[in-house]
């Protein structure tokens, strides 16, 4: 699965769900729970490793490409991805359609 803002591979981080009702409490451990989707992360919400990628990322995102790059030079400035509004995280809901944040 790709990051809507990026298109790096994001990387599998939980799942989540509901507690199963059960019919005694002893049947099943507290830790047990119903899976609803799973939880994801973009690996470039603290910023790029590859220059390149950043680059490519910068001036597609429109961000304001001379502020990280001067007459071609990195400047030394952080490129995040946008998923950093939401710590990169990322979820499936119950039709396996990628939501962003984390699921409460």
């Amino acid at each position: 699965m790709e990051c809507p803002y990026c298109g790096a591979e994001l990387i599998y981080h939980d799942y989540y769900g509901k507690r199963k009702q059960a019919e005694h409490y002893y049947l099943y451990p507290q830790s047990w729970i119903e899976k609803e989707g799973d939880i994801y992360k973009c690996p470039n919400h603290e910023g790029f490793e590859d220059i390149e990628e950043m680059k490519a990322y910068a001036k597609l995102s429109d961000i304001d490409y001379e502020v990280f790059f001067i007459s071609g030079q990195y400047t030394g400035a952080e490129v995040t991805c946008k998923s950093a509004t939401h710590d990169g995280f990322f979820y499936t809901d119950k039709n396996g359609e990628l939501c962003e944040g984390y699921p409460c």
